[in-house]
């Protein structure tokens, strides 16, 4: 699952230990993982957008 937050700084961003590092601009879309929209959220540097589900895949 990815949630969809719209960015309200512009800045530079990473969303995990092990990913690379993003750039993002004030009002950019991106779909990023749970916990870190939570706490980009909580320090209103992004508001809430949506919720990418992600779709079970068959064998």
């Amino acid at each position: 699952m990815k949630v969809v937050v719209e960015f309200l700084e512009t800045g530079t961003y990473k969303d995990g230990l092990w990913s690379t590092s993003f750039k993002a601009t004030k009002g950019q879309l991106h779909a990023l993982s749970p916990d870190y929209a939570a706490h980009l959220i909580s320090t209103t540097k992004a508001t809430f957008h949506n919720v990418i589900e992600a779709k079970p895949t068959f064998f």
